[in-house]
This record gives C-alpha cells, structure tokens and sequence, in this order.
C-alpha cells in the first residue's frame, strides 16, 4: 500500500443513515415542519487521521432548498482543504493535501 495514502471509515448507524438520506430529498422547510432543524445546523461525523489531520463530513441544513453534504480537511483545527458540495452522505471522500491522500469511507453499521 501507497504510504501517501491513508483511508479511515466512519460507521454510523441505519438508523441515522436513513434519517440522512432522508434530509437530502426534503426541502429547507419540509426538514424544520418534518424535523424542527433549521438553517445552518448540521450533522457531522469526523474521521481522525495521524498528525492531527481530521476529516469532517458534514450535512447542512439550508432554509429554501435540499440540504447539502461536504467533507473538510483539518489539521490542528485550521482548514486545509474542503470537497465540492455534494447531495449523498455515505460512501467515499478523497481529500488531496502536501502530496497526501486522505479517503474518508461513510459506512452504515452491520447489526
């Protein structure tokens, strides 16, 4: 295996993966009658990596259209580097950083 290249998977349960999944197809609105979320709150599940280096993957809450999903980079706290918006939740995030590949795979937890 490639040492420039270090894969971290966050298992999260069905039940919150549905609860996700069901978020990305509900409008701003819908989410805030539905669920009482409202703009800007998030969900965010975070992967750590050696160095201090930390992948956020988060879901926000927006007030007029679907919710969104993205993943950012950290280290020590200081963003490094951040995907395009996106509207899944699970499966693979690739950060690129100082030569470095960092993947993030979003997995639902086996019962």
């Amino acid at each position: 295996m490639d040492d420039n290249i270090m894969i971290k998977t966050i298992k999260i349960s069905r039940k919150e993966m549905d609860l996700i999944n069901d978020l990305l197809n509900l409008s701003g609105d819908e989410i805030y009658q539905r669920y009482g979320y409202k703009r800007d709150e998030t969900i965010i599940h975070t992967a750590k990596f050696s160095s201090g280096i930390e992948a956020d993957i988060k879901l926000i809450i927006c007030e007029d259209e679907s919710p969104y999903t993205e993943g950012i980079l950290f280290q020590n706290g200081h963003e490094l580097t951040r995907t395009d918006p996106n509207d899944t939740y699970n499966g693979k995030w690739d950060f690129e950083f100082n030569e470095f590949k960092y993947t993030v795979l979003v997995e639902v937890e086996e019962s």
